[in-house]
């Protein structure tokens, strides 16, 4: 598989070390945070950026590296991080130009000397002290290379609400329902994968997670909500852009995991619609198998089984009177 991680000799920039006053930060850290940015303060995200600094220096319980990977701002950006204090955690700056914020995320895999690595963006925070290390206590216990969990949703008015993907699992391969932003990854499984594939500007995300899936990863389920993610970000603002890639990524799922052709009218209905065309049911049957053996962790109550069950129900019927 093509790799589209740099080697760390490729990468040309310059790195800023901000050691932190514990001792801790001389060991090798057990999750690499990575944030990319570009001009945040010329865009008004100051105090959101130093929101999300200040979240990941409140992490307890774990040896952390925060690293920001710079798109060589021009906007202060650099001396605004020389500046900020980190109490508790190593910050690492690398600052270059890339060709755009999955191949700065690459960066952040080149460069990340942690054994897990998670990214946020740099106008989200962790709103939980104990967010990371309760995820990479049930990730250890599962066995699994990959977490999700529960996040809070903000809108621009400030509106909080939460999202919790295991209740909406008949979606799992028709739409990115799993927040990028609380999910830890094994650094050893980002190189397996190549890392993020440059050829999608908005969805590479989702590519990643549908790629990892369908290689046999397995995904494992926290039940602990210390996220919180500013929506209205490009994705939101590229709708039609954002479908048509996931489209794309649908069909070479389809192919990968089941060996099926989809066409692109197919795949463009799957990912509009959100419902399998009636000739396709028995892939729709093939996806919740997957994505049960897939998803570990889940709740399993009485309640979650029954909405799990009445959701299988009602989506299969709305498959069913699709078209052909």
């Amino acid at each position: 598989m093509l790799s589209n991680i740099p080697s760390r000799e490729e990468l040309k920039g310059d790195l800023i070390v901000k050691p932190a006053p514990s001792e801790s930060s001389r060991t090798v850290p057990d999750v690499t945070v990575v944030t990319v940015c570009f001009n945040p303060l010329r865009a008004g995200r100051q105090k959101l950026f130093a929101g999300n600094l200040h979240s990941v220096q409140q992490q307890t319980g774990l040896n952390i590296e925060h690293l920001i990977i710079d798109g060589a701002s021009s906007d202060g950006t650099m001396d605004f991080l020389k500046a900020y204090r980190n109490e508790s955690h190593e910050i690492r700056v690398f600052s270059g130009k890339d060709s755009g914020i999955y191949d700065a995320m690459n960066r952040g895999i080149a460069l990340a000397r942690g054994k897990y690595v998670t990214f946020l963006n740099s106008d989200d925070h962790y709103h939980c002290a104990d967010g990371l290390a309760v995820s990479l206590k049930a990730l250890e216990e599962s066995g699994a290379s990959l977490s999700f969990a529960p996040i809070l949703a903000q809108k621009a008015s400030g509106k909080l609400r939460q999202r919790r993907p295991h209740r909406r699992l008949h979606k799992a391969f028709l739409f990115n329902v799993i927040c990028h932003q609380s999910m830890l990854f094994r650094k050893s499984d980002l190189f397996a994968m190549g890392g993020y594939d440059l050829s999608y500007g908005i969805a590479s995300d989702y590519d990643l997670m549908m790629r990892l899936i369908a290689s046999g990863h397995k995904a494992c389920f926290v039940d602990s909500c210390f996220v919180t993610f500013l929506e209205g970000g490009f994705a939101m603002q590229n709708k039609k852009r954002n479908m048509k890639e996931k489209a794309e990524i649908t069909r070479n799922f389809h192919r990968e995991a089941f060996g099926a052709e989809l066409s692109a009218e197919e795949a463009w209905y799957l990912v509009s619609k959100c419902k399998y065309p009636r000739r396709y049911l028995h892939l729709f049957e093939r996806s919740q198998r997957l994505a049960s053996a897939s998803f570990v962790n889940l709740p399993q109550s009485f309640f979650e089984r029954f909405v799990r069950r009445f959701n299988y129900a009602k989506y299969w019927l709305r498959c069913f009177l699709s078209f052909a």
